[in-house]
């Protein structure tokens, strides 16, 4: 069986005109023969004829021969066109007739089933190439064409190669028919799809992965328009705003800025960084939950831009209201335990004027005693002359009275021992009052804050840390304007930054570098920023540690003396609590200077002070 023909065997239509010519030509002859026979009798003229005849019919073959060639050559060079595209088409294609034998098929068909040209398998059946249950698959779904007369589109089969892999098919397959709408044969199309297969294999296994992480990540993630429309939240973000579904939570919240913040001002500095420049890190915030409570917040989103434009919002949120709760513990503990560490040079610097207190009020006692004894000896005179009687023993008893009391010193040092117990009294009211503002509760929100009055209490309650090392110089600036902040927390920031300077010069003292070193605090009034440094000549920050000196529970101190808290903590209330920026300049050998910036309010008061 040679199979079917898309067009008209033309090969074979010239091959039988011109046997028909080779037979009349040797008709021909034959005829031509037996006219040479006749010449002899009836002369030359008809041979001629006959030669003539011969050569007319001969013309005409030729003639036919021509124009069957010139009508079918195009047809066949599309014939030839039209065999080499099956053949090397990727696909899988052949053709069956109603008894489901291949009447024609394409090489990479031929390929698949482990024969060498798609002649071989011609007249065949699928069940002497695939295994028994594939072949009764394809069996069946041939047999359904045949009787529905319907075709079948793209279904997916799986099939064994000739090496005996298992591959995964895509196959049409359709109902030929004759003029007569008789169903002649099946005509099937095959493509390969096992590679595709395992690529939506490995995408669906990541989805799958996808979708773990997504709904069971113990933390909240989303997606929003930018308009603020959530457009998918995991389980977890919506237990923890409350609501009993990410379904429930995404239809009820339509604005998740302006709708969750607690502080308007806030949801707006939240928009502006999602603009410009399209992501917030690490941004702590108040939200209100579903039934109206309060939590804290921290926000790590980012825009998923496409030209240049923003079409979403992808972030996670975290609950770190126990956390933030835990931190205010920590940093009042902090303070606290610098408190304590501070507690005995407290207990020094109070008992030093309470001493000269006592000195002078027990000289006052003194001087109290003889001022009576001799105050007496003059009532004694006075009474004596109102009564006219007076005498000389009177006389004699108050002189040796006013003798026995040094009246000019006690007139002279009287005053001053007032003057140095109320000095004494005054600096034991400025560490009381000190201490007071140092140690009050912290607040909540932000006030205007004298911050040269601040850090001035803050050097008077670390006195004792540093006096004994070091000099303070301080340099505050008058122009400074009352400064929006939280006070407790920013004295805590540098009571750690003058107890780590103290602390940096006394190693130096220790090793017999100086007799004393020196801190030096100043404001500044920046355009912007309300700048204070802190400097000393201590011992300087170590190149191999500068990149970690604010991280928590990091100290280059011996154990007992840090507990690496201090400047881990300081960051954090600048740099998240008051919007400001903490660094540090330092040169080994030489001293470290770091640099606080608080930023300064539009709105803030523009009060000028004289520095006491």
């Amino acid at each position: 069986m040679k199979g079917i023909n898309l067009i008209p065997p033309l090969r074979d239509n010239r091959a039988f005109i011109l046997s028909l010519a080779l037979a009349v030509f040797a008709s021909g002859l034959a005829l031509g023969m037996a006219v040479g026979r006749i010449h002899a009798r009836y002369g030359a003229t008809t041979i001629l004829m006959e030669i003539a005849l011969l050569l007319v019919f001969a013309a005409a073959v030729l003639f036919v021969d021509r124009c069957y060639f010139l009508r079918y050559s195009p047809l066949l060079n599309e014939r030839k066109m039209l065999r080499a595209l099956i053949d090397n088409v990727p696909d899988f294609m052949c053709v069956k007739d109603t008894g489901r034998r291949f009447v024609l098929a394409n090489a990479q068909l031929a390929r698949a089933a482990g024969v060498n040209t798609p002649d071989e398998l011609l007249g065949k059946t699928q069940s002497g190439l695939f295994p028994g249950k594939l072949a009764e698959a394809l069996q069946e779904d041939e047999q359904k064409i045949f009787r529905s007369g319907q075709p079948s589109h793209n279904r997916e089969e799986k099939c064994v190669d000739s090496a005996g892999n298992e591959i995964h098919l895509l196959t049409t397959r359709v109902p030929l028919r004759d003029s007569s709408g008789q169903i002649t044969g099946i005509a099937s199309v095959g493509r390969d799809i096992s590679e595709r297969k395992k690529v939506e294999g490995a995408l669906w296994e990541a989805e799958r992965r996808f979708h773990g992480i997504f709904d069971n990540a113990i933390i909240g993630i989303f997606q929003s328009t930018p308009a603020g429309r959530l457009i998918r939240v995991n389980p977890a973000m919506a237990v923890t705003f409350g609501y009993a579904s990410a379904g429930e939570m995404m239809r009820l919240l339509t604005d998740f800025a302006r709708q969750c913040f607690v502080d308007s001002k806030r949801g707006e500095e939240y928009l502006h960084l999602m603009e410009t420049p399209g992501e917030a890190q690490n941004f702590e915030c108040e939200v209100f939950r579903k039934d109206g409570s309060k939590i804290w917040l921290t926000l790590s989103v980012r825009a998923i831009r496409q030209n240049g434009v923003a079409i979403r919002h992808e972030g996670m949120c975290e609950d770190v209201t126990e956390r933030k709760m835990l931190r205010s513990q920590l940093l009042q503990a902090q303070k606290l335990e610098s408190v304590g560490q501070l507690a005995a040079g407290i207990a020094h610097e109070i008992n030093t004027p309470t001493q000269y207190i006592g000195d002078n009020v027990r000289f006052l006692k003194d001087a109290f005693q003889d001022m009576t004894r001799l105050l007496e000896s003059y009532q004694r005179l006075l009474t004596a002359a109102k009564g006219n009687a007076l005498c000389s023993e009177t006389i004699q008893s108050v002189g040796e009275a006013v003798e026995g009391v040094d009246t000019d010193f006690l007139l002279e040092e009287i005053p001053k021992a007032f003057e140095h117990a109320l000095d004494g009294v005054q600096r034991v009211s400025t560490i009381a009052n000190a201490m007071k503002e140092f140690s009050h509760p912290d607040r909540k929100e932000k006030v205007p804050q004298d911050i040269n009055r601040a850090i001035r209490t803050t050097i008077a309650v670390t006195r004792n840390e540093w006096k004994y090392v070091a000099e303070m110089v301080t340099e505050f600036d008058s122009t400074l304007p009352l400064v929006l902040c939280l006070p407790g927390e920013f004295n805590q920031v540098i009571l750690n930054l003058i107890v780590n300077a103290a602390h940096a010069i006394a190693d130096v003292v220790q090793r017999g570098g100086t007799e004393k070193g020196t801190i030096r605090v100043l404001t500044i009034h920046c355009a912007e920023w309300a700048e204070i440094r802190i400097q000393d000549t201590g011992t300087g920050i170590p190149e191999a540690v500068r990149t970690r000196v604010f991280d928590p529970f990091f100290t280059t101190k011996e154990v007992g003396k840090g507990t690496g808290q201090g400047l881990a903590i300081a960051r954090s209330i600048i740099v998240e609590k008051h919007g400001g920026s903490i660094s540090f300049e330092t040169e080994e050998g030489k001293g470290t200077t770091f640099i606080i910036r608080l930023p300064l309010d539009d709105k803030s008061p523009d009060v000028r002070r004289v520095n006491a």
